[in-house]
Parts: C-alpha cells; structure tokens; sequence
C-alpha cells in the first residue's frame, strides 16, 4: 500500500489529487471498498474552495458516502443489486448537503452490507471489504459500513459518512484501525439516508482521529458551544463492568483492554470495576420484541414482493420474518428498553463514560464465514457491546488503544451529552498515542 496523504497539509486540490492516486495505486482495496467514485468533479470543487481561500468549517476534508445516503447523480443501492440499478438521487441527503456546504468535498460512494444488516461487513454482489490491516486481506473490515472504513484507514477519504443500527460504524472502525462515533438520535437530520430500523439507526462518522469526527459534529451541530478538551484525565471516572466487557472476548481482546486501562490509570482516571447484569438484557429485548426486523418489514414488504430473489440470502428471509411480530411482543420491548436506559443513566451517574471493548473478538476470516452455521454466532457476537449504546439511545466512541491492531476500545457517555464524550474521547485518545509508542 502507497504512503497515506495527511489531511489538511495541501491545498485542498492536491490533497484530493493524492487521495485519487492512493485508490489508483491500491485497486485490490478500492475495487471492494469503493461503488462509486467522482474524481473530476472532486478535483474540481476542492480547486473552488481553494479559489475562496477555504473560508469554511470543514474546508480540507474529503468523504465517502455510505451507499444508503442519497447523493445527487448516484443510485442510493444500498448494498443491493437491484436497488443499484435503480434512478439516481436527484438531490442530496440533508447530511451530504450540510457537509458540502461547510466546505467538505464528496469523493466516493462506499460499499457496506446489503440493507445495512449484518454487522462482519459481508456483500455477495458487490464483494466484502477487507481490514488493511491483515496484510494478507484474508479477513473482514466489519459492518454495515465497511467500505466506508476501509476508505479512511486506506487514506482514500479523511470522513466517511455511514450509519449505526446495533455498531454499524464502531465494529468497522474498530477492525480497521480508525476512530467511530455514533451520535445522540436525532443529533442529525437523517433525511435522505435509507433506514433498516428508524427506532436504532443514527448517521455518524468514521475517521483516523476523533478531532476530525469532532470537527464534522461541531459542523453540524451548530446550536452547542464548543467545550474545551480536557487538560489530561486526572479526575475523570470510568465505568468498568468487567464480566460483561470481558466474559466472552478473545485473548488478544482482553490483553488490549487490560493494557488500555493501565494507561487511563496511570493518566491519572479514576477506573471503577462494577458488574452491570442488565447490560446483557439490553439485546435480549430488541430480539425478543423482533424490533428490528418488524421495523425493516415494514420498509422492505413492497420490495421483498418484487425483488425477494435478489436479496441477499442472509438478510431478505430475516427481514421477511418480520411480518410474524406480534405488536404486543414489539411495545412490550419498547418498553422495557425505556426502563433500561433509566437504570443506566442513575448506574453511569457520577461517571464521564463506560468502558469497555468495541469488539469481543478479532476480524474472523472471510473464508470461515462461508456457511450460515460459521456465519451466524460470530456476527451476533460481533455486535454484542456496541448495541447497549443503540438500545438506550446513547453517544458512543471507538478509538484504537494501537492502531496497527484490530482492536477498539468503546467509550459510551449518556444521552445527548455527545459534545462531552467526543472532548473525553480525545483526551483518552491523547493518552493512548503516547502509552502505544
């Protein structure tokens, strides 16, 4: 793989041009990780900024597009073959065009699973991205926003646009390398991006550092003064619960984990280990009130009529087993999931953030996860911490205690308290890069 062009040390032009020349340089990664590209017109548009003196929040910064957010001239696909063949996007998703007008410049439309559910990164139209960081591409990137972070840890964008259903963007983020953040619902104008479960999915960012994912907040979350980041984490406490953080994590998982928490401690954070048993619940619930796949049922019944032989095998017969939910079972867990995030807003009060792993395992090979029997318990596990933050509603970010390795570690904060949690985050992140040196 060629060098990575740093963002924002070249007129913006330049640094667009060496993007272009990285995805050119490396077509195994961008063939998979990348739908759709728009060089000139990328070009063109960075010249413009250049031109106007970058006199623009987010001047510098290019962004892949997950493929389920409308940008102008593109089929949203979605990760489907017949939803890529459908009519172009005759307008952008709210989000695009914010990003657009504060100055960043869209490069590319990023491949991801089919409808955005499954969380390995798998598309057997397209091809399944694989993490750069097994040198062999042997295993996968994660998902649903896979190429989206095989875009930025490849240096073919500085953003990626994608979404988070149960860890869409923070299980990517994590295989690769790179820093997720799943906001607050509603933090966003999702209007334009093709949803899977409206109750849980939330748009949100990919990026090499948490300073770029702070920079698009602040871009586009205008209402909220800008908070300091804070001067070390003395003084800070972190939430451990320890049998659900670690009970079912791979070795190389727990050894990262451990090693990351003896730096926050010697940074001067207050870790406090504690069980949490109800974190395990939290899961359960959406399962068992079929939330989900009711949601996507009610999205997708028009379609699955028409197109059910061109779905993905393993998400078109899941979604279809949504028309069987009982609507008493579905506000049933509604519910119950209110009741959970009351518990844990009064358990994380007096703490800044819980910690624990983003992933309990290591990107599996994609060869392993040939048959469903290989496929399905990995990809429920994959997603097993990252979901607690999408069932409660709450901000959440992955960074890399190493990023040479496939392993994040997730700080999840309370509701809408997503400004204080991306400043923590790069505090953290801070403390990370001097102890991995």
């Amino acid at each position: 793989m060629s060098e990575k062009p740093a963002a924002n040390t070249l007129p913006f032009r330049q640094h667009i041009a060496a993007q272009i020349e990285c995805m050119d340089a490396n077509p195994a990664d961008s063939k998979l990780g990348i739908l759709r590209r728009r060089d000139e017109a990328a070009l063109a548009e960075a010249e413009a900024w250049d031109t106007l003196g970058g006199r623009a929040d987010l001047y510098g910064l290019s962004v892949a597009v997950k493929a389920l957010f409308d940008v102008q001239g593109w089929p949203t696909g979605a990760g489907s073959q017949f939803l890529d063949k459908s009519e172009p996007a005759s307008s952008d998703a709210a989000m695009v065009a914010q990003l657009r007008r504060q100055g960043a410049v869209i490069t590319s439309q990023t491949n991801m699973t089919e409808f955005a559910f499954g969380a390995l990164g798998l598309n057997p139209h397209f091809g399944s991205p694989r993490t750069p960081l097994d040198p062999d591409r042997q295993r996968v990137a994660g998902g649903s926003t896979s190429g989206g972070a095989v875009a930025v840890a490849c240096g073919f964008a500085d953003l990626a646009l994608g979404s988070d259903t149960s860890g869409s963007i923070r299980i990517p983020a994590a295989f690769c390398g790179g820093v997720g953040f799943k906001p607050s619902q509603g933090r966003y104008d999702s209007r334009g991006m093709l949803n899977l479960s409206p109750t849980f999915d939330v748009p949100g960012f990919i990026a090499r550092d948490v300073e770029t994912c702070a920079r698009a907040d602040r871009a586009l979350a205008r209402s909220e003064p800008v908070l300091k980041v804070p001067d070390g984490l003395r003084g800070h406490r972190f939430l451990v619960p320890p049998k659900f953080a670690l009970d079912y994590a791979d070795n190389d998982v727990v050894r990262t984990f451990e090693e990351a928490m003896k730096a926050l401690k010697a940074a001067g954070a207050r870790i406090v280990e504690r069980d949490m048993p109800e974190l395990d619940r939290y899961g359960e619930v959406a399962i068992e009130g079929g939330m989900i796949i009711s949601e996507a049922f009610s999205l997708h019944s028009h379609m699955l009529e028409e197109f059910a032989d061109e779905y993905d095998p393993r998400v078109g017969p899941r979604i279809a087993l949504g028309e069987n939910v009982k609507a008493h079972a579905y506000f049933k867990a509604r519910h119950e999931l209110e009741q959970l995030s009351e518990s844990y807003r009064s358990q994380l009060a007096g703490f800044d953030a819980l910690l624990t792993p983003t992933v309990p395992m290591l990107p599996p090979k994609v060869a392993d996860l040939e048959t469903d029997e290989n496929y399905y318990s990995p990809n429920r596990l994959s997603f097993r911490l990252t979901e607690v933050a999408n069932r409660i509603d709450a901000p959440s970010v992955t960074l890399p205690f190493d990023p040479k390795l496939p392993v994040g570690v997730l700080l999840t904060g309370a509701n809408n308290d997503d400004q204080s949690l991306l400043a923590l985050s790069q505090a953290v992140e801070t403390v990370f890069r001097s102890s991995s040196r």
